[in-house]
């Protein structure tokens, strides 16, 4: 078999198009950490 590359193109997504994460989900990932990596 043989190994090539390809060429591809890549166009970001605008803010308006792509996710929105907001507080709520900063809280959510901290009390994950929190919750299943140091307490017992």
């Amino acid at each position: 078999m043989r190994i090539f590359e390809v060429p591809i193109s890549y166009y970001g997504r605008t803010y308006a198009e792509g996710k929105k994460i907001g507080w709520r989900d900063g809280v959510a990932a901290i009390w994950s950490i929190l919750r299943y990596n140091l307490l017992p």
